[in-house]
């Protein structure tokens, strides 16, 4: 009976020390969890942001170009309608290159 006992009495103990790494190893994976999501956003945040950058850059630039040949229309002395219809402009647009 004693022998019986002490088997009881190492398993509870054995169940207390479980009990505390039990805690210790979802702290950790909570941690390690959390430190993964905020890496994955990091990266996931860099990959959209180059993305971003690359069309507004090339947005940027092809609105530039227009410009440039809606410029080069005026001086021909072309009308705000043709350059309309050749650049996909504005009038708007094309009226503020004027002033």
């Amino acid at each position: 009976m004693i022998e019986e006992i002490e088997a009881i009495n190492d398993i509870l103990e054995e169940f207390a020390v479980l009990t505390q790494h039990q805690e210790t190893w979802f702290d950790d994976a909570l941690e390690k969890g959390l430190l993964q999501g905020r890496e994955e956003g990091r990266t996931e945040g860099r990959i959209e942001g180059r993305i971003e950058g690359r069309t507004e850059g090339r947005t940027e630039g092809r609105n530039e170009a227009l410009l440039t040949v809606a410029r080069n229309l005026l001086g021909l002395g072309r009308s705000t309608e043709e350059i309309v219809q050749i650049t996909g402009l504005s009038p708007k647009d094309i009226q503020a290159l004027l002033h």
